[in-house]
């Protein structure tokens, strides 16, 4: 996995503020195009775009010339593009709100690793119930909560370069590992590994240059 950062200090009554718990519940309950419109709502009218002009939007508030549809379970995300936005300057989208939005969708594949495995029969029982199933689940689950305990301890300021191209290399990470846990249903193209994909590019397409690479 990756190497994990080292928040900043902070004071022991640091806590995420109650907008951002509230998408990361909406993400893992409901997906990510609620989770989504929430995002953008908290943006106000100013759309937020990444550093190269492009954003990603339910496909319901998007112009009618996306450059890519992403069909997904609970309604489509478009990948929209202003090239004026490089030249006038973008507007940032939050990226502790971001975070929290993906971590949401992570917890979310988890739920659907453990409800799908438990239906899967082995032997005479299931395949959740396989030691080495347990195991990466519990790692993956381990992680997600070492996740939300830096959210937590980090200030948004610190929200840059390094410790936030780790933070969301490591959402990235843990969600393979349960993809694979999967298998084939993780990639289905209206399945858990779509959403999967579009939570990766939401990093990819607000990162800022020199913090993707």
């Amino acid at each position: 996995m990756p190497r994990r950062p080292r928040p900043g200090p902070v004071t022991a009554t640091a806590q995420a503020p109650a907008p951002a718990a509230e998408l990361q519940r909406v993400a893992r309950t409901e997906g990510l195009v609620p989770a989504l419109g929430l995002l953008l709502e908290a943006h106000g009218a100013a759309l937020p775009l990444g550093p190269t002009g492009h954003a990603l939007l339910p496909e319901r508030d998007a112009a009618p010339d996306p450059v890519r549809r992403y069909p997904l379970p609970g309604g489509a995300v478009v990948l929209v593009h202003d090239p004026r936005a490089v030249r006038d300057g973008a507007r940032a989208v939050d990226q502790a709100a971001l975070l929290r939005l993906r971590l949401g969708l992570l917890q979310g594949l988890r739920d659907d690793c453990v409800a799908h495995l438990a239906e899967r029969a082995s032997g005479e029982s299931t395949v959740l119930l396989q030691q080495l199933v347990k195991g990466q689940l519990a790692e993956a689950l381990g992680h997600q909560l070492e996740l939300a305990a830096l959210l937590d301890a980090t200030a948004p300021r610190e929200l840059t370069g390094p410790v936030l191209r780790d933070l969301h290399s490591q959402v990235t990470a843990v969600g393979r590992v349960l993809l694979r846990l999967l298998g084939a249903h993780g990639f289905l193209a209206d399945g858990p590994g779509a959403t999967a994909h579009v939570s990766e590019l939401l990093a990819d397409v607000y990162l800022h240059a020199e913090e993707a690479r």
